[in-house]
């Protein structure tokens, strides 16, 4: 019995290590800079519905371009495999999305990492890669300011 919940406790340690995502902190600033740099889109929307896969109501697109004013995400990375480190919303709300095209069976999807700055813009919840103390009110208005910067690039 004893050996049954050794080995039992030895195997949830090791699945809890092999299921996380490890990301990088940065400061907001930073991370914005980084994520930027990953994306092909930047956009805020609404996210309308939450699941594998998300709807997004775009709002207004602050780099790249957008087909149509709903798109769908994924929480599934390329080639349709589940990615631990894949960007889940939690939430329907307007967010501020970094976002890669990716095409399965001809269509495009969205899809973003939880290591980027996506994020509700009231940030109930702080992007994972965040290691800032700052207050939320702070943060928010740091994302304000580095949204009018990306709006003031796309002119």
């Amino acid at each position: 019995m004893k050996k049954t919940i050794t080995t039992l406790i030895l195997l949830l340690t090791i699945s809890g290590q092999t299921f996380a995502c490890e990301c990088l902190g940065y400061s907001l600033a930073d991370l914005d800079k980084e994520s930027s740099e990953w994306s092909e889109i930047i956009l805020v929307g609404n996210i309308l519905k939450i699941g594998d896969i998300f709807k997004v109501e775009v709002n207004e697109v602050l780099k790249g371009e957008i087909p149509s004013c709903e798109i769908e995400g994924l929480t599934i990375g390329e080639n349709e495999v589940f990615n631990n480190c894949t960007f889940y919303p939690l939430e329907k709300g307007e967010y501020l999305l970094y976002l890669r095209t990716i095409k399965i069976d001809g269509k495009n999807y969205y899809y973003s990492s939880q290591c980027l700055g996506s994020r509700l813009l009231n940030l109930t919840y702080e992007p994972v890669s965040l290691n800032e103390k700052k207050s939320k009110a702070q943060l928010i208005e740091e994302t304000k300011q580095w949204i009018d910067q990306l709006r003031s690039r796309r002119k």
